[in-house]
């Protein structure tokens, strides 16, 4: 009688609950998954289009500082590595995603693979088209969101097996 009082008190087979906080962590990288995967398309499908302005503001009279010339020089990276660009960017946006989807069924795995999907883009972004201080200063930027990102899932590892 007494196992029977223990038995309906406490299901055989109940699934851990996932924390609040690992919750609202994945469905904003969903979000932020999907956005990556548009804005790395609609990247590539623009960028041209940008080059062709800058090239014709940069011809304008009155750039005193030189600021065009660099932005030209990133510019001019981007065009020349627009399809790796684009490749790294949708496999890297689907690595997140796939990787937010283990953390949401709490398996730890996932973890590691959305950390390589956060910090392949930054670490590509400044190998690739990095074209002096501006496309520099981009992909430092971009690694260190990857970074808080990594460290508010990596805080959550103790829930995931």
């Amino acid at each position: 009688m007494e196992e029977n009082i223990l038995m309906e008190n406490q299901p055989l087979n109940e699934a851990p609950k996932r924390p609040q906080f690992i919750t609202v962590l994945c469905i904003l990288t969903f979000i932020g998954s999907g956005l990556a995967f548009f804005a790395a398309i609609w990247g590539f499908v623009s960028i041209k289009a940008s080059a062709a302005l800058l090239e014709n503001m940069g011809n304008a009279e009155g750039d005193t500082f030189g600021m065009m010339s660099g932005v030209q020089e990133t510019m001019i990276k981007a065009v020349e590595n627009a399809v790796p660009n684009l490749i790294i960017g949708i496999i890297c946006s689907f690595l997140c995603l796939y990787g937010a989807l283990q953390m949401w069924k709490l398996k730890k795995m996932g973890f590691f693979i959305y950390s390589i999907g956060e910090i392949s883009p930054a670490i590509a972004g400044f190998l690739l088209g990095a074209g002096g201080l501006i496309g520099s200063v981009g992909a430092i930027g971009g690694l260190l969101v990857a970074v808080v990102w990594i460290v508010l899932y990596a805080v959550n590892l103790k829930h995931m097996k």
